[in-house]
């Protein structure tokens, strides 16, 4: 087959070809060229990236028998070559989900104690070896721990975290990052530009966050634009093909949540189309709100697209964020994509702490908010605060004047509220055993967020209010029927 895929093409070849992962590439280097060799090393990270390239670099440098500058291999001697090729008897490459059984591993092993036939060492490299069985993984622990001085293990996962503790105890693990759209970007330039391909800045920034953080990924979105440009990079045919919705849609759409427009929330996902990345949208969506929400805590100035928002309120950016968060572990179920993001952006605006406040006055016993505790009762908010025991509340239609100034110590500043509060305690006080019994303060009392989200709590704070028995008609009523018994004692008399 004379093609090639871009990803094998131009898959580097030494340390100096490697892209985004300097850090790992200069540590790699010191260790060949002051002959510190490790007998074991764990390369992790995302997908794509280079741990098996790198590790294979590695192999070459080990062996190689002209080294260049002491730290990269030459490509041309005999045990570089047959390890470009494949065919290198002292490098023996093993995919770990493919035989991941104990007589897989137990047949590795069985060579380990053979000297390398041509090479000063003998390498395995265990790919994805998060894989492996846990009876694979115990058969490698004594040989890993003390080798033979001739053999070195290499081991490559992206799930580092299923791999056993002595095992990554044993190795020296190194770590590898994901690439920064601008150094693949970079890259994507290098290669199009050998390779004679057509593109603008733009595509290449497309197709760099589209890989989110992988080379290979890159290089293969890349394949598939090509083809579909005929050597011509542009940015609106890569975004038809990416299925990457233009800047426009998603500040239109974040705007009408804002701005709490149903109507024009779903126009914009029926003009979207119903066949379209839909799990790509919501994350466009809230790429747009994480750069706002950075822009309003920088000092730097922000881009242009994002002007409009900024004075927008700081904590509904980030309600609107982990709502949308929460939401995109549903996409993986299977279920119609459409209707998940449909159902998520009207869920943005249903429980909206605009909404919530609109919604709440309308509820009895709902809880409102909890610096200590907050709810409503017959449309009016209750305060509570609390120390060892019940010691004061402050019952009034206070809500439109903002709650948090509202504390014990600034009781006497609001005179009209101070008997009806004398009121509330005293008879709070009566059932002091009960309160303290069912209300369990330190423990019950959750964040709004909890609350809003958790129809439980808000049934336990309406039992509780219900069950202390502490109503309107007892407080508000006091005073009128000591009026009353007072003159009918001055009518009896």
């Amino acid at each position: 087959m004379s093609y090639l895929v871009l990803a094998r093409k131009w898959r580097p070849s030494n340390f100096s070809e490697v892209v985004g992962q300097d850090h790992a590439v200069a540590a790699l280097k010191n260790s060949v060229s002051s002959k510190n060799i490790h007998h074991a090393y764990l390369f992790t990270g995302t997908r794509g990236i280079g741990k098996t390239s790198i590790a294979r670099i590695l192999a070459k440098a080990l062996n190689c028998s002209e080294l260049i500058d002491n730290t990269e291999p030459c490509n041309a001697c005999e045990s570089c070559t047959s390890i470009n090729e494949g065919a290198a008897i002292d490098f023996i490459e093993v995919d770990a989900a493919s035989r991941r059984g104990i007589e897989d591993t137990k047949n590795l092993l069985e060579t380990i104690s053979y000297l390398p036939s041509s090479s000063k060492y003998k390498i395995y490299l265990i790919d994805e070896v998060h894989m492996l069985t846990p009876e694979s993984f115990n058969a490698l622990l004594k040989n890993l721990e003390e080798p033979p001085p001739h053999v070195i293990f290499m081991f490559a996962t992206t799930e580092y975290k299923k791999i056993l503790p002595t095992i990554i105890s044993r190795c020296l693990q190194i770590n590898l990052s994901s690439v920064s759209v601008n150094v693949i970007s970079n890259q994507l330039g290098e290669i199009f530009s050998k390779e004679k391909i057509k593109y603008d800045e733009n595509s290449l920034k497309l197709i760099a966050e589209a890989a989110q953080g992988s080379i290979r990924d890159a290089l293969s979105i890349s394949e598939k634009v090509i083809s579909f440009c005929n050597r011509n990079l542009k940015e609106k045919e890569v975004r038809d093909v990416l299925g990457i919705p233009e800047p426009e849609i998603i500040e239109n759409l974040l705007k009408s949540i804002l701005d709490e427009d149903v109507t024009e929330v779903l126009s914009i996902l029926e003009n979207y189309g119903e066949y379209e990345d839909h799990e790509f949208l919501l994350k466009s969506l809230m790429d747009l709100i994480q750069d706002i929400a950075i822009s309003q805590f920088e000092k730097k100035g922000s881009k242009n697209n994002i002007n409009d928002f900024l004075k927008t309120d700081p904590a509904k950016l980030q309600f609107l964020y982990q709502l949308g968060l929460s939401n995109l572990k549903h996409f993986s179920l299977g279920y119609d994509s459409f209707s998940i993001l449909k159902m998520t952006l009207l869920k943005m605006i249903a429980f909206s702490p605009e909404n919530q406040k609109k919604n709440s006055l309308k509820i009895n016993d709902t809880v409102i908010k909890s610096d200590h505790l907050y709810a409503t009762s017959s449309g009016k908010l209750v305060w509570v605060s609390y120390m060892y025991n019940y010691k004061a509340a402050i019952k009034g239609n206070l809500f439109q004047n903002g709650i948090s100034k509202f504390h014990p110590k600034n009781i006497n500043e609001f005179p009209k509220f101070k008997n009806y509060m004398d009121n509330w305690t005293n008879l709070a006080l009566k059932r002091h055993d009960e309160f303290q019994e069912k209300l369990k303060i330190k423990s019950k009392i959750k964040l709004v967020s909890d609350i809003y989200d958790n129809q439980q709590n808000l049934d336990y704070y309406e039992n509780l209010f219900t069950s202390l028995n502490i109503n309107e008609n007892e407080i508000d009523n006091k005073e009128e029927k000591e009026k009353k018994a007072k003159l009918a004692a001055e009518q009896k008399a």
